[in-house]
């Protein structure tokens, strides 16, 4: 019973030591390099000197997943040059072992990777650095330059096009909504119920309720909570109030500040802001470039600014005195 219980232990503590082994499956090449496959592609072209390695990789520093580059799609990471190696057996020695289509983890020493990088308190002298890489294509620079400059001329094309349609745009929503085609301050403004006479003036605080939507009446965002849930737009934690903002220090796009200059207290209004006077030829978020914006405005309250003047300073007193003959 004895013998069968060390036999036990024995076999226990074999597992545990190669279980506890940084580089079980690992092979060490020629070069040093101590890598371990995951996938192969026989097919593939081999990784050469100048190339751009279009793909993914993560960072283990022991057991703490540092940087996980498998979370967003294929992108340049790396180009394989041996001017930029720094210790024998690295990291780019080793992308010289494998080709396009192939999933591959290397494994670095910490006195070895701590040349390469600054290493974190929690990363431990007998640890081991595993870099997974993996290789969806590869490219050059001047293979790069020609697509980026193709993407550049397509891209400026299309936003010509945008740009050009987009007046045409506005004049059909204008008709289709029975606005007036009129802009006023390079906005279009429509009254749906013009409030008190008071009208805010530069640098005077006010707040605001907004539902922002494209031409086409989707919403993409609101200061107004049952109509973000109305729309399957609800975040949760937001705080659903009034937007406060400064007329003219610049906090809000032209084109938004402008309407709301127009506006008077208690009022509402529907503004259409042409591109030029939101963001343009920008994405931003979910706002494609070139996108005229129609927001629907409720002026909620003006706080006027307060001018604070020096204070006035003392007349002086001329004393003259009387001549002396």
């Amino acid at each position: 019973m004895r013998k069968t219980i060390l036999t036990l232990l024995l076999a226990f503590a074999a597992q545990s030591l190669i279980a506890q082994n940084p580089l079980e499956g690992y092979t060490k090449s020629d070069a040093g390099v101590w890598y371990k496959f995951e996938k192969r592609n026989d097919k593939g072209t081999p990784v050469k000197e100048g190339d751009i390695i279009i793909g993914q990789a993560s960072i283990k520093l022991g057991d703490s997943l540092t940087m996980n580059g498998f979370m967003y799609p294929a992108q340049p990471i790396f180009m394989a040059t041996m001017k930029q190696n720094v210790f024998k057996g690295d990291l780019m020695e080793g992308l010289f072992l494998m080709k396009a289509g192939e999933v591959c983890t290397f494994a670095f020493p910490y006195d070895s990777i701590g040349k390469a990088m600054q290493l974190p308190p929690f990363f431990k002298q007998e640890e081991y650095a595993y870099f997974r890489v993996s290789i969806d294509s590869l490219t050059t620079e001047e293979a790069m330059r020609k697509a980026d400059s193709i993407n550049y001329i397509e891209q400026s094309k299309l936003a010509d096009s945008l740009e050009k349609e987009e007046s045409g745009k506005i004049a059909k929503y204008l008709k289709e909504k029975g606005y007036s085609n009129e802009a006023v301050n390079g906005v279009y403004l429509h009254h749906i119920s013009k409030g008190s006479e008071a009208k805010p003036d530069s640098t005077d605080n006010v707040k605001v309720n907004y539902v922002g939507r494209f031409l086409d009446g989707k919403l993409f965002d609101t200061s107004v909570e049952e109509v973000a849930k109305a729309e399957g737009m609800h975040q949760q934690g937001r705080a659903y109030e009034p937007l406060a903002f400064t007329i003219g220090r610049r906090m809000m796009i032209d084109g938004f500040e402008r309407g709301v200059k127009m506006m008077n207290e208690g009022g509402k209004a529907i503004v259409v802001i042409p591109s030029a006077l939101a963001y343009g030829g920008q994405q931003r978020g979910e706002i494609p470039p070139f996108s005229p914006l129609v927001f629907e405005i409720e002026l909620v309250s003006i706080e006027k600014a307060i001018d604070i003047a020096p204070a006035p300073k003392p007349a002086q007193t001329i004393k003259v005195e009387p001549k002396t003959k």
